[in-house]
């Protein structure tokens, strides 16, 4: 059982990072503020209800029409940078010890998700319309399949005897293809109103996966990093909730509802990256 230090940074790139988080704020007040653009939206299609579906205050007219919810989306960037920068290490790294840094696409591929959630809820809060709105689901949706695509990968493996350290080519490059296609389905084909049971069932099937490899694999993961990730997304949809229904709502207020959705969505997904990293077998180097 091993802990991985993925967010340990070096000065300059703490520095890096806090003055992302300082220019982002500052262009959100800025564009708000400074620049004359008024009602830039006004021509794009918007639900009738936008405007009070969510507890911050919403100004129709500012070009960053939700302030607080957009800036909230800089976890995002920050878990997707630190997965990023773990998973490019791994290419390099001649020792294999899990799925994860057998095959480093893992990483890549979760820190693009993360960085492509936070490009697409940063435009949806900036806008609230539906094209936008449509993007942001799509992301939700690459998220979701994310831990399913690892567990089915790890089921695979397990179901043929082949540790998880080694790199398999067939089964990688067959759940690829078939979560990529899996994505696209979802997102362009699913009618319309099938989207939370679509989630819901691909949460259950994780769950069921994940309870397959445990028990037919025990011991190897650290339960703790779980545990973290699956309280986070609880936490979550918690503050999602009190948003919906208005509880605890001050639309006012520098803390949002909605902005601690983010937060700990944000949490519970560098958790779930931790807890898959920390599956420890017997190192194998490279040849």
């Amino acid at each position: 059982m091993i802990r991985f230090k993925v967010l340990k940074f070096s000065g300059r790139r703490l520095a890096v990072i806090i003055a992302f988080a300082i220019a982002f704020a500052s262009g959100i007040w800025f564009i708000n503020n400074i620049l004359p653009y008024r009602n830039i939206w006004n021509s794009f299609n918007t639900s009738s209800d936008i405007n009070t579906f969510f507890c911050e205050h919403t100004d129709m007219s500012k070009t960053i029409r939700q302030p607080i919810n957009t800036f909230s989306n800089f976890i995002y960037w920050f878990v997707g940078i630190a997965i990023l920068r773990r998973g490019w290490k791994d290419q390099n790294k001649r020792n294999k010890y899990n799925i994860i840094s057998a095959n480093p696409f893992y990483s890549i591929m979760l820190g693009c998700i993360m960085l492509y959630i936070f490009c697409a809820s940063t435009l949806f809060h900036s806008s609230l319309i539906e094209f936008a709105s449509r993007l942001d689901f799509s992301s939700v949706y690459s998220l979701s399949l994310f831990p399913l695509m690892y567990f089915t990968h790890r089921v695979w493996l397990l179901s043929i005897g082949v540790p998880s350290n080694v790199k398999h080519t067939k089964s990688t490059t067959t759940v690829v293809i078939a979560f990529s296609i899996l994505y696209l389905l979802f997102t362009f084909f699913l009618p319309h109103g099938y989207e939370n049971y679509s989630v819901l069932s691909i949460i259950f099937t994780i769950i069921v996966f994940g309870i397959v490899v445990e028990k037919k694999d025990p011991g190897k993961t650290n339960g703790y990093y779980l545990i973290a990730s699956i309280a986070s997304i609880l936490f979550a949809v918690m503050w999602f909730g009190f948003d919906v229904y208005k509880l605890l709502c001050n639309e006012n207020s520098f803390i949002q509802p909605h902005s601690l959705w983010h937060l700990f969505a944000g949490i519970s997904t560098f958790y779930f990256y931790m807890y898959i990293r920390s599956e420890m077998m017997q190192e194998i180097p490279e040849a």
